[in-house]
Order: structure tokens, then sequence, then C-alpha cells
């Protein structure tokens, strides 16, 4: 289990699910988090849960969705935990289950900017700040939508396997500093996120034999700290899927085509 002791995270996305079980699983573990989301009201509870154990941890209440904001953010942030940040985790994200004839543009662009414009634009303001001190860690939140089929989330797992690629950029190119890039891939979540939203079609059935908890995913990408590896899966279920799947992409879909269609 890693030791947070005396770190400073960064965790979008903080008000429900992932990230806000991200946040307080964290200060329980010695770190001052900055926790980042749209609603002020849900945020304040969970920075009031992680004060409990990390007293000094703050709040900046953003719409992530707000592009051109996104420096003076990053700089709002860095401030905010006194002039060092020692991991970023790019966590918010937006769900769009929609076949792609039932999209519009505005699905596709707005799913985009929050699930890849958003992180990218908070990485490159955060980066010149790492690479000066020559130290830190960027966390990318993906979906397993990249690494099964696209059915019904084409939106959705195009904005993901877009950050995948620019998280892969990342870890290639940061190789001779200190500043590590992170992929995590979580598996299907109990959590708010795959509930009924508006401009959303039903979300897909899920099992509780193969549902993780927001808990059990934080516990799972805090652990991706303490290794060198590009990606890190919820568990080696979704790991043993990925590999299936890119072993022999064709069969795959053409498996999945007959699973979700009948052709």
């Amino acid at each position: 289990m890693s030791d947070l002791t005396g770190k400073n995270i960064i965790i979008t996305g903080a008000s429900s699910g992932i990230g806000e079980a991200l946040a307080i699983e964290a200060s329980k573990r010695g770190a001052r988090v900055a926790i980042v989301a749209r609603r002020a009201d849900r945020l304040a509870d969970v920075l009031a849960r992680c004060q409990q154990t990390s007293p000094d941890s703050k709040m900046v209440v953003a719409d992530l969705s707000e592009l051109d904001a996104i420096e003076a953010l990053a700089a709002n942030l860095i401030a905010a935990l006194d002039g060092r940040v020692d991991i970023l985790i790019n966590n918010a994200g937006v769900p769009k289950r929609k076949r792609s004839d039932q999209m519009t543009a505005d699905d596709v662009e707005g799913v985009m900017a929050i699930n890849y414009f958003s992180p990218v634009r908070l990485t490159l303001a955060m980066l010149p700040h790492m690479l000066e001190r020559d130290s830190g860690d960027i966390i990318n939140v993906s979906s397993m939508g990249v690494h099964m089929a696209a059915f019904g989330v084409s939106a959705y797992s195009a904005s993901k396997a877009a950050l995948e690629f620019f998280t892969e950029g990342l870890y290639v190119e940061l190789g001779k500093t200190n500043v590590r890039a992170h992929l995590f891939v979580p598996g299907t979540t109990a959590s708010e996120f795959s509930t009924d939203k508006p401009g959303n079609n039903a979300p897909f059935p899920s099992d509780p034999a193969t549902t993780a908890t927001s808990e059990e995913v934080a516990v799972s990408l805090l652990a991706s700290l303490d290794s060198d590896s590009f990606i890190t899966y919820t568990g080696e279920r979704e790991a043993q899927t990925s590999a299936k799947r890119n072993a022999d992409v064709n069969a795959w879909l053409a498996n999945m085509r007959q699973v979700f269609t009948g052709m």
C-alpha cells in the first residue's frame, strides 16, 4: 500500500464515485489533496471527510468544460498546494451512451471536451511545474470501453482512446526525466457514473460479481504509483480481457458484433 505522507495530489471529478473514493483514500494515507469538481455542495462534503485525516486539504470548484479557464485553474491549484504538486490525477469524465446513428455533433464535441481536451489542457498547464522540479506523476483515467467494444459508446470510447495515446506519448517522451505518466483503466464500477444520465441511453446491465466498488478502484489506481509500468487495470480480469482483444482484434470484434446484433 502506497505511503503518500507529505504528497500533494490534485484529483479532478472528486465530488462522487472514483474521484471521491480516491480523495478519501489518499487523505487517509497522509496526502494533502486539492479536489476539483463542478458541484460545490457535493465537493464540500468530500472535503470535510478528507480533512478528518488531512486538515490542510483544499477544494476548488471548476467546470472543466470551460477549456479556456484551465490554465488559470492550474495556477490556482498550484497556489492552493503552496507551490508544489506531486501527483495529478485526471479522473473527471462524462459518459455518452448513444449509438452512432443517434448522436449529434454536439454530443461528440461535448464528450471530447471533458474526457480529452480538459485533461490534456490541465496536464500541459501542470507539466512545466513538474519538469522544473524534475518530479511528479500524472495519472490519466481511461475506460474498458477502449479495450472491449465501442457498441453504443463510440464517442465516449473515442475520447478515452485519444487520452490513452496522449498518455502513451507522455510516457515515452518523459523517459529521461523523473516525471512519470501512467494510464489507469477501470472496469465496471458501481458509481453514479454508471446510472441513468440525461442525454444518454440506459446503462448496460452489470453483473455484481464483476463490478468493483469505487473504493476498490481507488486502491488499484493508487497502487500504480508503485510501478513504472505504463498501464494498470483495476484487476486481472480487465487485464486479461484487454489481452484477448489485442491478440486478435478481428476475431474479437466479429464475436462482439454477433453478441450485440446477431450478425
